[in-house]
Formats: C-alpha cells, sequence, structure tokens
C-alpha cells in the first residue's frame, strides 16, 4: 500500500513546476504570440509540388500575384517555396532587353536604306538656321 501512494506523490512532483508558472505569467502578450508563432512555423510540414500544372498559373498570370506585404500574409516554407520559383525572372528580363537592341539596330538600317526626299533635306536646313539665329539674338539680348 505504501508503494502506491508513494508513486502518486512521485507523479504529482513531476507535473507541478513553480518557475515555469512564474515564467508564463511574467511574459506579455507579444511574447507569447511570438513564441506561439514560433511553435506553428516549425509545426509546418505542408508540401508543394511547384513543378505542378495546376499551379502555372500563379507564375504567369498578375491575377495570382503573391503580396508578401499584405497584413495576412503567413511566411510558410510553401511560400518561401513558391516566391522562390517565381523569382528566376531575371532571365526574362535579359531576352527582353536583347530584343529591344535588336529592333533598334533594325530601325537603324531601315532609316539607312531609305532615300531621304531633297525638299525635306532643305526644309530641315533651313529649320535648323533660323533656330541657329534665335539663339544667336536671344544670347545677344542678354
Amino acid at each position: 500500500m505504501a508503494l502506491l501512494v508513494m508513486d502518486e506523490e512521485e507523479d504529482s512532483k513531476k507535473h507541478f513546476n513553480y518557475d515555469k508558472i512564474v515564467e508564463h505569467q511574467n511574459l506579455s502578450k507579444k511574447k507569447k504570440k511570438e513564441r506561439m508563432k514560433k511553435k506553428k512555423l516549425l509545426e509546418d510540414n505542408f508540401e508543394v509540388n511547384v513543378s505542378d500544372a495546376w499551379f502555372q498559373a500563379m507564375y504567369t498570370s498578375h491575377l495570382f500575384n503573391l503580396d508578401p506585404s499584405d497584413p495576412n500574409f503567413k511566411k510558410t516554407k510553401a511560400m518561401e517555396k513558391i516566391l522562390k520559383e517565381k523569382a528566376p525572372q531575371g532571365d526574362h528580363k535579359e531576352l527582353l532587353i536583347q530584343a529591344v537592341e535588336q529592333a533598334q539596330q533594325d530601325m537603324e538600317k531601315l532609316a539607312q536604306k531609305r532615300p531621304i526626299d531633297p525638299a525635306l533635306s532643305l526644309l530641315i536646313k533651313s529649320v535648323k538656321n533660323k533656330t541657329e539665329q534665335f539663339q544667336a539674338r536671344k544670347n545677344r539680348v542678354k
């Protein structure tokens, strides 16, 4: 009988820790929330297959953009994976820059091939001369 009573007393001692109770009461609300968030993030075991065809609209459509600055945004392992998958758009920018440069070169070639009308060239020269005369008069007045 004494052995049974002794086991119950030891169990009650194991479950009671005064230091933990005092520490828990002294924590502010913010610290409690932070601890809870950290525990939730650590327990997050959800896996996302970013190469799945169902998720391709997230990478191509502007309607499904993620906004990390939104107050409802939760930074999880799955969200980080999605953001990393969407990030390598720098390669597309390089291709776009190359396409623009190629278009500029094509425009220059077309401009060189096209003969300039003599009447148009005389008009351009007269406008340039008149603007130079106007600038010269303006500088003399000062």
